[in-house]
């Protein structure tokens, strides 16, 4: 085949009218009040950390704030590099930084440490503590549109959203597939629910319900349409990382010290035993399916839940920047339309 011939077959291969059409808009922002949804197919369990600084309760970040700003600035909200996304499940080999000045701050806090020494670890420890949470593919019934561009137009079409449930709102979902013996995923015979983003006066909370009709569940069978959706990948979309040595540079110059200093000692410390307590357990082993609920032994998660402080500077990454679409790597949030 000549080089005009190959150019010719590549040209009808490819979408006509200016090139191919990317979704906007697939990031699901929780607001205020109650939330909606139907939760479809599988979610896909992640582990991140909240990297940034948090000026609403004057909190400086583990990274300097320049390194948010510009065209290759850090993501708010970073994939712990100790976690496979693809597999679900913790990596043999650790590199992650941040999960490195955890185990320091561990350590340090087992030294004997004064007052201040304390303080200083203790929040490290808790700034550098790996979150987990789940990605979700939903339909969101307030706003089920997404944008589709194709070169300078912009049109709205249906189409699935990823939403980012914390532990908080999951110890309530795992409680309405206990509850009502069936997927509640299913596209026939599921139900929607609500899922309420408050405070509590101290802090930004998260509840969840199924939706009731009178006093009994109210089925709803996704329509024709709804079915027909592409679910978003995921594990593409979500799994992204960030390199490590860029995190590195990022830190604060006394952290960067920390880490430099103590980095031996760190790579030889355990994995954090407070990441391992707040994951759920066999997340995939038992996915959602009919008359079983999706994660095995997760009904404690409320209790377990993470320390005031930890959770609210997660949820301020996910109000401060839309989502925590910052996984993206800080581009958009498009992704290509086939």
């Amino acid at each position: 085949m000549s080089v005009l011939d190959k150019v010719r077959k590549l040209k009808a291969t490819r979408p006509q009218g200016g090139g191919e059409s990317r979704l906007r808009g697939i990031f699901h922002q929780w607001k205020d009040g109650d939330n909606p949804i139907r939760l479809v197919g599988e979610f896909v369990e992640v582990r991140t950390h909240f990297v940034a600084p948090a000026p609403k309760r004057g909190e400086r970040g583990l990274c300097i704030p320049t390194a948010f700003q510009g065209d290759n600035k850090l993501p708010q909200v970073v994939n712990c590099l100790n976690w496979d996304v693809a597999t679900e499940e913790e990596k043999a080999e650790h590199t992650c930084p941040i999960c490195k000045l955890h185990a320091i701050a561990v350590a340090a806090l087992k030294e004997n440490p004064d007052e201040d020494e304390k303080k200083f670890f203790d929040k490290l420890r808790q700034e550098t503590n790996p979150r987990p949470s789940l990605k979700w593919n939903i339909i969101d019934r307030e706003d089920p549109h997404v944008l589709s561009t194709e070169g300078d137009k912009e049109t709205k079409i249906l189409g699935l959203k990823i939403a980012t449930v914390g532990m908080e709102a999951w110890g309530d979902i795992e409680g309405i597939f206990e509850q009502c013996g069936f997927d509640i995923t299913d596209p026939v015979d599921g139900v929607d629910i609500k899922v309420n983003r408050g405070h509590n006066g101290t802090r930004v909370c998260y509840s969840a319900q199924a939706v009731i009709e009178g006093t009994s569940l109210k089925v709803t069978p996704m329509t024709d349409e709804e079915k027909a959706l592409k679910p978003n990948d995921l594990k593409i979309i979500c799994g992204k990382m960030v390199d490590s040595q860029r995190m590195v540079d990022a830190l604060h110059d006394d952290l960067r010290q920390i880490y430099d200093f103590n980095v031996e000692e760190a790579e030889a410390a355990a994995p954090a035993e407070e990441a391992k307590a707040d994951a759920p357990a066999d997340a995939k082993a038992e996915a959602p399916a009919k008359a079983e609920a999706p994660v095995k032994g997760a009904a404690s998660k409320k209790e377990e839940a993470p320390e005031k402080d930890e959770k609210q500077a997660l949820d301020d990454a996910i109000s401060e920047d839309g989502d925590d679409d910052g996984l993206m790597g800080g581009a958009d949030d498009a992704q290509k339309k086939s």
